[in-house]
């Protein structure tokens, strides 16, 4: 009897997946038949960044990508997501984002009980790096469309790490992981069948992200900023031009060595009967054409990300700068929430399945972390105090960082002894003779 042969293909994560895709059926649901490779020393060939394109993108890159992600029958996610990777080397958008993940990333991880209290046992099973590189991966969903996980790590009922399935390679409307990101009908796995292991995460009703309608502004922006570049060239640096008189090869290579060894800027040599002229603009602020554009674009990324400018701009007032504060507070607590219920309603029953002690009812809470100043916390503990609270001594060393020493009993003073015939009377002399 022949073995059976399947096929197996590697994604950007230096993972082995096999192309038939049945799985194994394990103690915790049906398991992808995939395998780690990341720490083998075969040669392996990676599909996918084997396809990745570094070529920048235009604005006809852009309406091709958008018409092969919104094809009705096979969508390819490939083109797209290519440039949303090519769009977050802006730094500005790169910054927006990357402030917005961080607001609600560097919240507390919390579960609560059914009766809304604090669990600090199964809290601490998710305060881990894990958990919050799956937070961080739902929020980006916001701005790609969609993320997939693939839970590998497991050990003893405790997972350990996660892995990136390339969004490239992933097809949403269909279920799939294709092993050829250009190929939409080619060999796949229908990640539906393995919802332990294959964590798809998408937050907003539809799989095409925020930077589909930002993405064409980096586009524009990238446009002033070579044009500035060339404006620079031809107006910043003065041209240099040579004329001779004397046309001989040897004569020109020659001049044309001396023109080099001056610097950088350009220059040409020319026959001295030949005219050169160059139109400069007759207004001394002609940059302002292209820094104007590029700081709009600016304000239109803040915008589209943030909600609004100031957080990321120069403001004009402080109440101008409360009220941007505050939109984006509201954009803050929104995505706070959309996480919570998200991993309390799709991910906290993956870790029941996984072994998880998370009982119905349970969910998921992000809280801002609270810092006292010690000059505020003094006064409430003094305020403690005076009602008849004693702190304890370990409380008072972890919070103040002030060793105390062992506190001892003082030792019982001994009775004084009375003196000998010292206020006696001859009677009582007497008495304590007989006795």
């Amino acid at each position: 009897m022949s073995k059976r042969k399947h096929k197996e293909y590697r994604t950007a994560g230096g993972m082995m997946l096999a192309a038939n895709a049945k799985g194994v059926k394990g103690r915790n649901g049906k398991r992808p038949n995939l395998r780690d490779t990341r720490g083998d020393d075969k040669l392996e060939i990676d599909y996918f960044r084997f396809y990745e394109s570094l070529f920048r993108k235009e604005v006809a890159d852009y309406q091709t990508a958008r018409a092969a992600r919104r094809d009705p029958f096979n969508p390819l996610t490939f083109p797209m997501q290519q440039l949303y990777k090519d769009a977050m080397l802006d730094n500005h958008m790169q910054g927006a984002v990357e402030n917005r993940i961080l607001r609600v990333l560097n919240k507390e991880i919390i579960v609560k009980t059914p009766e809304g209290d604090i669990d600090p046992k199964r809290s601490a099973t998710l305060q881990k790096r894990w958990f919050r590189h799956i937070i961080r991966k739902a929020l980006e969903s916001k701005f790609y469309g969609y993320s997939m996980l693939f839970i590998n790590d497991f050990v003893h009922g405790d997972i350990r790490g996660v892995i990136d399935i390339p969004r490239e390679n992933v097809i949403p409307e269909r279920g799939l992981i294709v092993k050829n990101a250009m190929v939409a009908n080619g060999e796949h796995i229908p990640f539906y069948e393995f919802p332990n292991h294959l964590i798809y995460i998408q937050l907003l009703p539809d799989a095409f992200g925020v930077l589909e309608r930002l993405a064409p502004l980096t586009i524009y922006k990238r446009h002033s900023w070579a044009s500035w570049d060339e404006f620079e060239q031809f107006y910043g640096v003065p041209i240099r031009i040579a004329r001779t008189s004397i046309n001989t090869k040897k004569h020109k290579d020659e001049l044309q060595q001396w023109l080099e060894m001056m610097g950088s800027g350009a220059y040409g040599i020319f026959d001295k009967f030949t005219d050169i002229e160059i139109k400069e603009n007759a207004k001394t602020d002609a940059y302002n054409v292209f820094l104007q554009k590029i700081n709009i674009i600016n304000k239109e990324l803040s915008k589209g990300i943030s909600g609004q400018t100031m957080t990321m701009e120069d403001g004009s007032s402080q109440s101008q700068a409360n009220v941007h504060l505050q939109i984006y507070d509201e954009i803050t607590r929104a995505d706070i929430m959309d996480v919570q219920d998200w991993a309390t309603d799709s991910f906290f029953p993956v870790l029941r399945n996984l072994g998880y002690d998370l009982p119905d009812g349970c969910y998921l809470e992000l809280q801002e972390t609270v810092t006292i100043r010690p000059e505020e916390k003094i006064k409430i503990d003094n305020l403690l105090m005076r009602n008849g609270y004693k702190p304890k001594r370990k409380y008072i060393e972890e919070f103040y960082g002030t060793p105390l020493e062992e506190e001892q009993e003082p030792e019982p003073e001994p009775e004084p002894k009375p003196e000998p015939n010292a206020g006696s009377s001859d009677e009582d002399e007497a008495l304590s003779f007989f006795v």
